[in-house]
């Protein structure tokens, strides 16, 4: 009787493992169908011959505000280094770290050992400053941190002494320097009135420009809580009339939306198009991630599946996306967005050309050394949308293969595969808001 129940077993096992492939394909073809009129499946097909260039790394910025902005980067550094940004941004500069004072006769001084001691711990973690010129000192503020200062000849001194410290003093290449953060919120200016934004600039980039003996920088804002056109319409102009350098532009973008990123960055290309003269500024989004309030998608794989889905989106069409914050919070560390950003990191340095990307879908090609890499996230704001991706390597050199397949924040599978073929495909199982790394690589076989 036992053995007859053990053979019914086996039969049962062998048969669902015949059966649960076309099952699934017919699921999936099903869910096709249905899905037909809300938006694309994905159909991944990798060009493992075809390298289209080096991979725009718009991830690797992380942004750290008042929130453990003294001690973010006394732990975790291992973590840290293993997302490997290339800046951090940092604001609260000049109102927590006790740079600006005054001597007996009322002139300014500066003492910038704590500042330099964090700008340090970032050069351990193998970033560079990126430093938002905020707030504004006791010492020189009309009233507090967020007004207008008693003079502005001195706001543009102590920028200049900034850059004169960190480019020519301590020799750090390609700092950024961005004027203010959020001054539409912290402080209500406008392009404008009273509190003019436009004189907050002006007087920092001259500062900047009179530094001496110093590594290239670069400059700009203007920060603001997001993009807004009627800033941009005045500012533009202005930095045109008044012969500034405006090496940036930089606006704040808190959304589920991907698509809100994405038309961001659209709307400054058109903006810029009627502005000849700033062809070559950066677009830089300061301050990102799923939602402005702690907590909710900020923790949870949905945010780490938004976040591998704008990197995708904004490749090419900006230069960094800080995600905020490192600790704290809003932190990444120890959070899915955290591991996320550890498993971009891990890409290699050249693009590989795919195509199939859904609606839901999306996928970033990489080699790196004789490794194919992709990866996939199905990223659903509502939680409920599935499917089981084909993706294919075409074009594959060799007959023994090792495919790794690894789900944040899950298990990693290792598949042996022996073919014939010069393509591979698997079907991919994908969850709501989940992320996929496959990795590729040609096995040696040992011939006796």
């Amino acid at each position: 009787m036992k053995r007859k129940e053990q053979a019914i077993s086996l039969i049962s096992v062998v048969i669902l493992a015949l059966v649960l492939p076309g099952f699934l394909r017919l699921a999936n073809n099903a869910v096709r169908s249905i899905a037909g009129a809300e938006g694309r499946l994905a159909a991944i097909t990798v060009e493992t011959d075809r390298i289209i260039g080096p991979i725009p790394r718009v991830w690797a910025a992380l942004a750290q505000g008042g929130d453990e902005l003294k001690t973010f980067l006394d732990k975790d550094q291992d973590k840290i280094a293993r997302i490997r940004p290339e800046y951090i941004r940092i604001d609260h500069i000049y109102d927590q770290f006790g740079v600006v004072k005054r001597d007996g006769a009322g002139k300014l001084t500066y003492d910038w050992r704590e500042l330099d001691s964090l700008i340090d711990k970032m050069a351990s973690a193998g970033a560079k400053p990126f430093l938002s010129l905020s707030y504004m000192p006791e010492v020189m503020a009309s009233s507090d941190m967020v007004s207008t200062p008693k003079n502005w000849t001195e706001w543009g001194e102590l920028v200049k002494a900034t850059v004169e410290h960190y480019s020519g003093e301590k020799g750090i290449e390609n700092v950024y320097y961005e004027v203010w953060n959020e001054p539409d919120l912290f402080g209500k200016w406008k392009m404008g009135g009273s509190k003019d934004y436009k004189d907050l600039y002006m007087y920092a980039a001259r500062g900047a420009a009179a530094a001496k003996g110093v590594a290239p920088f670069k400059i700009g804002g203007p920060a603001t809580t997001g993009l807004y056109r009627a800033w941009v319409d005045k500012f533009f102009p202005f930095i045109l009339e008044n012969k500034l350098r405006l090496d940036f532009v930089s606006w704040h973008r808190y959304d589920l939306d991907i698509n809100k990123y994405v038309s961001d960055a659209d709307s400054v290309d058109k903006w810029l198009d009627s502005h000849p003269y700033f062809a070559n500024v950066e677009k830089i989004v300061s301050e990102m991630g799923p939602k402005s309030e702690a907590g909710g998608e900020n923790e949870t794989m949905a945010g780490a599946a938004h976040l591998v889905a704008s990197a995708r989106e904004l490749m090419f069409k900006i230069k960094y996306g800080f995600n905020f914050a490192v600790t704290g919070s809003w932190g990444v560390i120890n959070k899915p967005r955290g591991a996320a950003l550890e498993m971009l990191a891990g890409l290699g340095s050249q693009r590989l050309s795919l195509s199939g990307e859904g609606s839901w879908v999306r996928a970033i090609g990489a080699m790196k050394n004789n490794v194919y890499q992709v990866v996939l996230t199905n990223f659903d704001p509502k939680g409920t949308h599935s499917e089981i991706v084909p993706v294919t390597f075409i074009r594959l050199s060799g007959n023994n293969w090792q495919l790794r397949k690894t789900l944040l924040g899950g298990p990693t599978t290792v598949t042996e595969i022996a073919t014939t073929s010069a393509m591979i495909q698997r079907e991919i199982p994908m969850q709501p808001n989940t992320v996929v790394l496959l990795e590729l690589e040609p096995k040696t076989v040992t011939r006796l």
